[in-house]
């Protein structure tokens, strides 16, 4: 009797140890509300997450260098942000890297204050950005470039999020600031005007990107790669799924109106990478330090997980799966 009692407790003990080693929380962050956050918030409430043997927590934290500390501190496990900040902190030693980039191009506008009738008016104003350093700024400096201004004919100011700099740019606070879909579509109806859309020149940037810490891929390689399969499995949803990912929106954005969410959802789709490799062009955009200083691109990204799910047929099966 004692040996089958000691059988039974050490199967027992083997079958509950599989399940907690199957079952494990990951905390993923996600830096704002912009559209392009979209198929993760659609992982999450697909539940493919847990179809992949993880609970997910998604949180929120406005601006990249926040995002980045918790990551680095090993309170998250990935974080969904754009790309300039984590290469430039890898550029500086940080254990970072890009495992991912499911949004390749610069989807922002640049927005003025309804007295601003050229891009002459804006000499000698201020610009507020979400967090200086971040894609905002960058997105700016970008369409300084296409209006004809320089670096120095506007004052950079950290504007936090969009909610804030729309109420700083109504007021008349600063002159002009810079918007990606949803928030793009909504400020159009309160009067603000666009003045360059670098949505509409196919610039490559990683506007969003998965970023996981070198050491921990290391260490916990098959949990990064149910991750992705898990992440590549939303993408397809985001993107054939059409009603449900507009509600996932609308939870995540507290937008309600309809065509708004419609138009974010259709400008997003039609660029969301079902394949989400990095790209070495869309790197250098994002932090041109990289070729001045002599480094290569492909050392602040690793597309070994992505490519492995390529090679292995699994990435064609979502794909087809979800048509």
């Amino acid at each position: 009797m004692l040996l089958r009692f000691l059988i039974l407790t050490m199967t027992w003990s083997l079958l509950t140890g599989s399940l907690c080693a199957q079952t494990r929380t990951l905390r993923i962050s996600y830096a704002g509300t912009s559209g392009y956050n979209a198929p993760l918030w659609v992982t999450q409430e697909g539940d493919l997450f847990k179809k992949y043997g993880f609970n997910a927590d998604l949180i929120m934290i406005s601006g990249g260098t926040l995002n980045l500390q918790a990551l680095l501190a090993n309170e998250l496990q990935f974080a969904n942000l754009s790309g300039t900040l984590p290469v430039l902190a890898a550029l500086r030693g940080a254990d970072l890297t890009i495992i991912a980039t499911s949004y390749g191009y610069m989807p922002y506008s640049f927005v003025v204050h309804k007295d601003i009738r050229s891009a002459g008016d804006l000499k000698g104003k201020r610009i507020a950005v979400s967090r200086l350093g971040g894609i905002t700024e960058l997105a700016a400096r970008l369409a300084f470039e296409k209006l004809g201004l320089g670096p120095n004919d506007m004052t950079f100011l950290q504007g936090g999020p969009d909610a804030q700099r729309i109420m700083a740019l109504r007021s008349g606070q600063v002159a002009a600031t810079v918007f990606a879909p949803p928030v793009l579509f909504e400020v159009n109806s309160l009067g603000l005007k666009v003045l360059a859309d670098l949505g509409s020149l196919g610039i490559k940037y990683p506007a969003s990107v998965i970023v996981a810490k070198r050491s921990y891929l290391a260490q916990n390689r098959p949990q990064a790669k149910r991750f992705l399969m898990s992440f590549v499995e939303g993408l397809a949803l985001y993107k054939q799924k059409t009603d449900f990912s507009v509600r996932v929106t609308q939870k995540y954005t507290k937008m309600n109106d309809p065509e708004q969410l419609s138009r974010t959802h259709h400008y997003y789709a039609a660029n969301t990478a079902l394949v989400p490799l990095t790209d070495s062009i869309s790197v250098y955009n994002a932090a041109p330090e990289i070729k001045a200083g002599g480094r290569r691109a492909e050392e602040f990204y690793d597309n070994a997980l992505v490519q492995e799910l390529i090679d292995e047929g699994f990435i064609e099966k979502v794909a087809k799966g979800s048509r």
